[in-house]
């Protein structure tokens, strides 16, 4: 009787952890389908980003101007939420170490990265350039996540990393002389090297914004919209401090010489960075760097299709090659395999 009993209870032992197991796997995959949809929206709005940042550059619009008022749109909506909440008392101010790592990643993203971001697409177009940036950005992610984070790269994650970057390698050779989108002649190779340097050196900036996101979001410690402000505020500072101090304090003449398709432009710019970075802040929170910013390389699918059909730059077999590989890649790297989703506790 006593061994009967002794063997129930180990039936039943198994049978919950069986379960428990079950369960934990379910609530991994459903995660990570969380994660990558809210980081491949963010995506899709980044690149329409690009392409209102390629129209504004052609209309002579200063870099540091469209990152100043674009960055300015989020606090301006944001904010306002901040002050509501803390006068309820729902908003539980985060530590100072927290504050200071969104800063860092903040100074990264916004005087390093979105500075050369924009001086790479105004000088390689985005056919080249926005692989450049994707390939630096997701590798970067991948090395620096491991190393600070301890995450690891499941198998289909590996898998799409190397279908990406060799869809990069396509990419980047695929156009033989891009044009220049101001002066509309063949760019030489210096200013081929140049722009591709700005590109690198901006995804890895982007890397390091986007670990030290995930490292605050896996925290809990510092609210969304705190992040978005503290972000973009970095941006608005610099950007507008750099431009004001370059072409004078009055406002008011400045403005006047904007024309009224610029301020539409920069307003959707606002609005779809700001939809954007709040939703890339919540997908990092449900799946491991190196997936999310693999997930971004969704934006060479799209820069790429508008540099090839609305501005004409030039294509190939190579590009289209790599646009199937980079496809590939998304897939594989939202679908993580069963191994990765009962193991990695990270997802």
């Amino acid at each position: 009787m006593e061994q009967s009993d002794t063997l129930a209870c180990e039936l039943a032992s198994q049978s919950r952890i069986s379960l428990a197991h079950d369960a934990q796997e379910v609530a991994a995959r459903r995660n990570l389908r969380v994660g990558v949809l809210f980081c491949l929206t963010a995506t899709i709005l980044y690149s329409l980003c690009n392409v209102c940042f390629k129209e504004m550059n052609a209309l002579g619009m200063d870099n540091r101007w469209m990152i100043f008022i674009k960055e300015l749109f989020t606090i301006g909506c944001v904010t306002p939420f901040i002050v509501y909440w803390t006068i309820r008392r729902r908003y539980h101010w985060p530590a100072l170490k927290w504050v200071l790592g969104v800063l860092i990643g903040g100074f990264f993203c916004q005087y390093i990265g979105a500075r050369l971001h924009l001086w790479a697409i105004g000088t390689i177009g985005l056919v080249v350039s926005i692989p450049l940036i994707q390939a630096a950005n997701m590798t970067g992610a991948a090395g620096i996540g491991r190393a600070f984070l301890g995450e690891r790269i499941g198998p289909h994650c590996r898998i799409a990393m190397v279908a990406m970057l060799l869809a990069m390698c396509f990419l980047l050779f695929g156009p033989s002389q891009p044009v220049g989108e101001e002066s509309g002649r063949l760019l030489t190779g210096k200013s081929l090297l140049i722009g591709g340097i700005w590109a690198l050196v901006a995804g890895v900036s982007y890397s390091v914004h986007i670990v030290l996101l995930r490292k605050v979001s896996m925290s809990c410690q510092m609210p969304i919209s705190f992040i978005a402000v503290l972000v973009t505020g970095i941006g608005a500072v610099i950007f507008g401090f750099e431009f004001l101090r370059d072409h004078g304090y009055q406002l008011a003449a400045i403005w006047e010489n904007v024309p009224p398709r610029a301020w539409v432009l920069i307003l959707l710019t606002g609005l779809m960075n700001m939809v954007g970075f709040l939703f890339q802040i919540t997908g990092v929170r449900y799946t491991v760097v190196a997936r999310a910013q693999m997930i971004a390389v969704a934006q060479i699918v799209i820069g790429t299709l508008f540099g090839v059909f609305f501005y004409r730059e030039m294509t190939n077999i190579m590009i289209w090659l790599g646009l199937a590989l980079t496809v590939l890649g998304i897939y594989f790297a939202s679908t993580p395999d069963k191994k990765e989703c009962s193991a990695d506790g990270n997802v």
